[in-house]
């Protein structure tokens, strides 16, 4: 697994989400979250290998599914959308361990 490998299998969640944003540093990958309401930066996490780089996105991507299917969380998530939305995480993250092959 490679940081590109991660980057481009949540390419296509990253561009959808513009509250989420992934810059380089020096010490790694930064994964940040943006409060438009606030116009301000929520939180911030180093990604310094890959597999936590992966699992950072893959948290974002549910959380933001989540958001996505109840419409801004005008109502709580079901157990079966939990689900389906988890299942969808892990096939995500399983993509980044392929080959290009």
């Amino acid at each position: 697994m490679t940081y590109e490998k991660v980057l481009e299998t949540f390419g296509d969640y990253l561009t959808e989400d513009s509250s989420c944003e992934v810059l380089q540093s020096s010490r790694g990958y930064l994964v940040a979250d943006w409060d438009s309401c606030k116009d301000n930066w929520v939180t911030a996490r180093l990604c310094n290998t890959p597999a936590l780089l992966r699992d950072t996105l893959r948290s974002h991507y549910e959380e933001y599914q989540g958001y996505r299917l109840t419409d801004g969380y005008k109502r709580d998530v079901t157990d079966q959308e939990e689900q389906d939305i988890a299942r969808m995480g892990a096939a995500l993250a399983a993509r980044c361990e392929e080959d290009k092959t």
